[in-house]
């Protein structure tokens, strides 16, 4: 190019009042796309890479950060090279080139390693915290650019296998190699600008979670309008000299008026140009009714066998006419200057000659008609092209017309381009499909959990929504460059989603607050892809251009959507509710228990509505009307509490207790459901209801039409009703507790039950329930898997003075009563996995490795923790020596809700998830780190080291529970405890 630069200096120097000469052509426009990409590149990139550097130093305090940060990068290169060399023999040189926006999701995980191990300063720790995001991210971005073998593109492919093998490469190579390296300083400050910022609550700033909304409320219209560009024409750099010599030559040249091609092709040179006559001809029609503005083919010159014969007949037959006059007059006129009679013999023999038509092989000899330019030959078969210039509007009909003439066929580069570059567009859009396919399945893979997938995913998602909706907003259009970086931000989403994951799911588990730390990396995560390739927002070449915008969009959007939704969502989800006291929402329970109460609410209306119209125009009496309508109450509430399949229900009626005769029915309330599973078992009853019950837009209506009485109204004002209703049959349901509990204990009984009961002189019959504070408990409308039992108990005659003369004497009695019948009940009926899926539930979401080693206890030991209910009372205050996560604990407490337990676990991050437990919010659970004054009696689950055990430990205790440990039996006996029962598994010692 400089040569030629320096030509044309010297003509025009030579020439300058004469002529001018201008250079364009493919290899200059490229030339100035090279110039400007690498001016851009130093101008922008080595400078923000630089910055990048200086302060990677700064935070991390090492010099050799820079080099420590690539390392893994060069070996999971070279390594992905040789990958790709064994499995092709050639490699494109776009795809390795393409392949350098890899270093930005590379080099992440050097930073995340580095970021966490400053932090712990402890390998073990590092491994422990890092290894299963790390490589998640690594799996789910490998498998996403493995997604690009799909496409029909054999560049994109090579950038496929590179891709994967170089990112999964680069994050052993770094778990690998980086903590050998690297020794973080022993100072931990957490004092950088970064570290702040990444401390920062985003999810608690009302501004960014309004703001956030907007964009996404925003993106949501504005997504659609992402175009996709086609023209790669239009992504050229085109300096302004260029730009002039481009218009001078479209207005001699049409060099802007849109290029076909008009093929011509057969088995036959001379077919093919016979053929070509003809096209000639209709473009010369096309030009004379301005259809094209000009055609550019094969010479004149060029003919076929059958013109070049009819050529030869004409000159035959002219000297057949003229030789012998002509060869007269040569040698006529030839005499009077000397010539000899055979000085023209050469010219006679070439008249006398015959002749023999060109061939192809013979215009191809003559460079000057360039007929290699526009023919082409091979294996027999011809093809001649044309080149037509026309403008856009008439495209479509001239290439109708053209291609109607037989053996003709129309190619279009532009269009050629266009086609493939769309074929791209759907494989990119195949791409983003595969590639969610694939990051669901490696996230279910390593999560097990539905809602740890769709936790992750909805970062990701809201993420493209966001980009793409900014994308439209600002009217940016996606192309072959840009879209490629769609990977590395897909990419980056993924990463921020998956380590925010973790941070969340590591703080849930152990109360500690990691998201600092996780916020660190990632915010130097975003900070190497502004830096390195953002800054490319200041370059003037539109391709790196459109690279820059997308990928800064991109990565803040993936980061605001990262820090301040991810962490609102899934404190929602979960924290919140544990915070409460209550289990964290599975997709399959939320979505039952919200269609629950759907269909509740529908059918009550129904019911209600429906029934009274009907009941309205019946020819029957109101007492018939009302029984009617109890009837009907009773088989709706049974539709109810058989609407969930995951709910079992359960009836026993051990006395035969048929209700024909009226009492007041007193059960134990710890649930919603208890009105439903007495309902449906007793049609004929009167509820007594709150205020917000009988005044309820929704169960108003019902209870109202079902005979119901309002507490607020008061058992004097409302005798008479009271007393009708009896004499037509009805009972009296009375929950002695006054209100409904948290747990499955039967609380404190209010006298107002047994005084009704006395003043109407009614019978009492009780009525347990059992799994309602499992099912559903008080203040959570989640519908847990469970069975529901009743049991009617024996009736308690009026007359019957076995449990006192006065109202209040039965009261008591009757409560005791009830308390010890219950307590029979649930002896039956709660075996060893009672409670097992509500202690599932309250380690769901935590670290997995905590999960499997609670439900791997449960399964081994749930015999003897069922079995050590017996050796504590309901009341009973202990002390508990463990090591493990807290899943006894929470057994023994919900086997009996009024039990203290204070707990040393002497494992400070198994004490932190026995702590995190939301069952510790209704249960007496204490985790101490000193022993207890005032408590005698001890618990050992763990194992005790007999050798390095200090007596003094157990002062106080006057009776120990053994769970294993046989070897601490010797112990125990030699300090003067005995044996007062024993299993394989449980030993129980006192004092003597």
């Amino acid at each position: 190019m400089n040569y030629l630069t320096t030509i044309q200096t010297q003509l025009n120097t030579e020439f300058a009042n004469q002529a001018q000469v201008s250079l364009f052509g493919a290899a200059l426009v490229a030339d100035a796309n090279a110039q400007q990409i690498k001016s851009d590149i130093f101008s922008t990139i080595l400078v923000s890479m630089t910055t990048l550097m200086v302060l990677l130093v700064l935070f991390y305090r090492r010099i050799s950060i820079p080099i420590i940060i690539f390392i893994p990068t060069i070996f999971a290169g070279a390594f992905a090279l040789a990958i790709l060399a064994l499995l092709k023999t050639t490699i494109s040189a776009i795809s390795l080139s393409i392949s350098a926006v890899l270093v930005g999701i590379t080099i992440d995980y050097a930073l995340h390693i580095l970021t966490h191990f400053k932090r712990h300063n402890d390998p073990k720790e590092l491994y422990k915290e890092i290894t299963k995001p790390l490589i998640m991210s690594a799996a789910t971005n490998a498998v996403a650019f493995l997604c690009l073998l799909f496409v029909h593109s054999e560049a994109l492919i090579d950038l496929g296998v590179f891709a994967s093998v170089a990112i999964l490469s680069s994050a052993i190579f770094s778990l690998l190699i980086i903590p050998h390296i690297y020794k973080p300083k022993t100072e931990n400050a957490k004092n950088s600008i970064v570290d702040k910022i990444a401390a920062y609550p985003f999810e608690k700033n009302k501004a960014l979670i309004v703001t956030c909304l907007v964009v996404i409320f925003i993106s949501l219209f504005t997504f659609t309008k992402v175009q996709y560009n086609n023209d790669l024409a239009g992504l050229n750099f085109m300096p302004n000299h260029l730009k002039t010599v481009e218009n001078k030559l479209d207005a001699l040249l049409h060099n802007q008026a849109k290029s076909v091609y008009v093929v011509s092709y057969g088995t036959n040179f001379d077919a093919v140009l016979t053929h070509q006559k003809q096209i000639d001809s209709v473009l010369q029609q096309a030009i004379a009714q301005q259809k094209i503005i000009q055609f550019t083919g094969l010479q004149p010159a060029v003919q076929s066998e059958k013109e070049q014969h009819q050529a030869f007949a004409k000159w035959a037959n002219f000297w057949d006419k003229h030789k012998n006059n002509t060869k007269k007059i040569l040698v006529t006129e030839g005499e009077k200057y000397g010539f000899s009679l055979d000085a023209h013999q050469s010219f006679y023999n070439k008249l006398d000659a015959g002749f023999s038509a060109l061939q192809l092989a013979d215009y191809n000899a003559i460079q000057a008609l360039a007929v290699a330019d526009f023919v082409t030959e091979k294996n027999g078969f011809i093809t001649n092209a044309t080149l037509v210039k026309l403008d856009e509007v008439h495209r479509e009909a001239f290439i109708t017309e053209i291609e109607s003439l037989p053996e003709v066929l129309v190619i279009d580069r532009k269009q050629l381009n266009e086609t493939y570059l769309g074929q791209l567009k759907t494989d990119f859009n195949h791409l983003i499909d595969y590639s969610i396919l694939a990051v669901i399945a490696i996230l279910w893979f390593f999560f097990k959990r539905l809602e740890w997938v769709l936790f992750s995913m909805l970062p990701i998602a809201l993420t493209g929504l966001v980009t793409a909706g900014l994308m439209g907003a600002f009217g940016l259009e996606l192309n072959i460059f840009s879209a490629i970086v769609c990977t590395l931000v897909f990419g980056h989403g993924v990463d921020f989603a998956i380590f925010m994951t973790s941070a969340l799911q590591k703080e849930y588990t152990t109360g500690a607050n990691e998201l600092q730390t996780y916020r660190t990396s990632i915010l130097l995560a975003v900070l190497t892809t502004v830096l390195a390739i953002g800054a490319l927002i200041f370059a003037k070449h539109p391709a790196l251009l459109s690279i820059a915008s997308v990928s800064l969009l991109g990565v803040f959007a993936a980061v605001i959507i990262t820090f301040v939704f991810y962490p609102m969502i899934f404190k929602i989800m979960v924290v919140n509710r544990v915070k409460k006291g209550l289990s964290p929402y599975t997709i399959r329970l939320f979505i039952l228990s919200v269609l629950f109460f759907i269909f509740y609410g529908i059918i009550s209306i129904s019911v209600s509505v429906l029934g009274r119209l009907v009941f309205l125009v019946l020819p029957v009496s109101k007492q018939k009307k009302q029984g009617w309508f109890s009837w009907l109450m009773s088989k709706y509430m049974t539709l109810i509490i058989n609407l969930n399949p995951f709910i079992k229900n359960k009836f026993y009626n051990p006395y035969g207790e048929t209700f024909a005769k009226p009492a007041v029915i007193i059960a134990n309330h710890a649930s919603f459901l208890d009105t439903l599973l007495i309902g449906m078992r007793v049609p004929k009853i009167i509820f007594f209801v709150n205020d917000w019950v009988w005044n309820s837009p929704i169960f108003g209506r019902i209870v109202r039409a079902a005979g119901f009485y309002p507490v607020s109204k008061g058992i004097e004002n409302g005798a008479e009703l009271l007393k009708d209703k009896i004499a037509m049959g009805y009972s009296i349901v009375v929950f002695p507790e006054g209100t409904r509990s948290y747990d499955n204990s039967v609380k404190r009984f209010h006298k107002g039950a047994f005084y009704l009961a006395d003043q109407l002189q009614l019978d009492i019959v009780p009525f347990y329930i059992h799994g309602h504070s499992e099912v559903m408990p008080k203040g959570d409308f989640i519908a847990y898997d469970g069975t529901l039992s009743t049991s009617v108990g024996k009736r308690i005659l009026h007359a019957d003075l076995a449990f006192g003369t006065t109202y209040s004497e039965k009261a008591k009695n009757i409560a005791a009563y009830f308390k010890v019948e219950f307590d029979a009940l649930r002896l039956q009926l709660e075996d060893a996995n009672y409670f097992k899926k509500k202690l599932l539930l309250s380690y769901l979401y935590k670290e997995e490795e905590v999960i499997q080693a609670v439900r791997s206890d449960f399964e081994q030991n749930k015999q003897n923790y069922h079995a050590l209910n017996a050796f504590f009372g309901k009341k009973e205050k202990l002390m508990h020596w463990a090591d493990d996560y807290g899943q006894l604990d929470c057994i023994l407490a919900l086997q009996q809700s009024t039990r203290k337990i204070y707990t040393h676990i002497a494992d400070i991050e198994k004490r932190a998830v026995a702590q995190s437990n939301y069952i510790l919010i209704h249960r007496n659970i204490q985790y101490v780190v000193t022993p207890v004054a005032g408590i005698s009696k001890l618990l050992i689950s763990k194992t005790i080291d007999v050798t390095t055990f200090e007596p003094t430990q157990l002062q106080g205790f006057t009776e120990i529970v053994l769970l294993y440990n046989p070897d601490f039996n010797s112990v125990l006996l030699h300090l003067g405890y005995k044996i007062t029962y024993q299993t394989y598994n449980i030993t129980h010692f006192v004092k003597n």
